[in-house]
């Protein structure tokens, strides 16, 4: 997804799974944190460095937390995303500690893009999970958020107001939501897709206003496509060839 911007990614692993998390029962797991240190040793002697950071899902290790929060402090970026994955739907995923709240807020210290759902953004302001949300609890959780972190551009994904799916923000202390029509069904990878998303479009130079929207847009087109194809496995996750092809001729905005 990276590389259709026209960016050379380098993928550090922290943990190799048989499938993904949702869907196919527990995977088989194989932690690659131990070999953190030695990657980092690698990339110091070669003397390579990274412009630009995305970080998404990277376990329970508090090791894998410990080993990422030394790379951003070593290695100045002009851009580090940061997209939670350690909660939904108010609790914790299985298999992860308490104490992951504690790392990730660690690594904000790093970041200017933050974009948790909504039980990840409360988990990291100490705050319980509403069960009704409307826009006064998500302006509110915004802003707390962003001043406990110090990130400078925060997004709440996948929140759902009046049969509408989006991203929550604050543009110039302005709340603004940017969303589609909500698609009945669970469709793994839609979360993956939009952080990748957002990331591309902040380094093809636009607004993170526009990189939500068009997010935002983009992910929603791709489940659209998804849900056409009545034989296909839905664990298998979102089909994204129209989104590459968009990528491939995007301008920017």
């Amino acid at each position: 997804m990276i590389t259709a911007f026209g960016i050379q990614p380098s993928i550090l692993p922290s943990m190799i799974l048989s499938t993904h998390t949702g869907g196919f029962g527990k995977p088989a797991t194989l932690s690659v944190a131990k070999n953190f240190s030695k990657f980092q040793k690698h990339w110091h002697q070669a003397d390579v460095g990274f412009e630009n950071i995305l970080v998404g899902y990277l376990g329970s290790e508090t090791q894998v937390y410990e080993e990422i929060h030394l790379l951003l402090e070593q290695n100045v970026s002009k851009l580090v995303v940061l997209d939670p994955a350690f909660a939904d739907h108010g609790k914790l995923y299985s298999g992860m500690a308490q104490s992951v709240v504690d790392d990730y807020l660690l690594l904000c210290r790093h970041a200017q893009v933050l974009l948790p759902n909504l039980t990840e953004a409360c988990f990291l302001i100490g705050q319980t999970v509403p069960i009704t949300i409307d826009e006064q609890h998500l302006r509110i959780i915004l802003e707390k958020l962003s001043q406990k972190t110090g990130v400078a551009d925060v997004g709440i994904t996948g929140v759902e107001l009046n049969n509408q799916i989006g991203t929550a923000f604050l543009s110039d202390k302005s709340f603004t939501y940017v969303s589609s029509a909500k698609i009945s069904g669970n469709f793994f990878g839609t979360g993956d897709l939009f952080s990748s998303l957002v990331f591309g479009f902040l380094l093809s130079g636009d607004t993170f206003l526009m990189a939500l929207k068009l997010a935002n847009q983009w992910t929603s087109a791709a489940v659209t496509d998804t849900i056409k194809q009545f034989s296909r496995d839905s664990r298998i996750g979102i089909v994204i060839p129209s989104v590459l092809s968009k990528i491939l001729t995007y301008k920017g905005s």
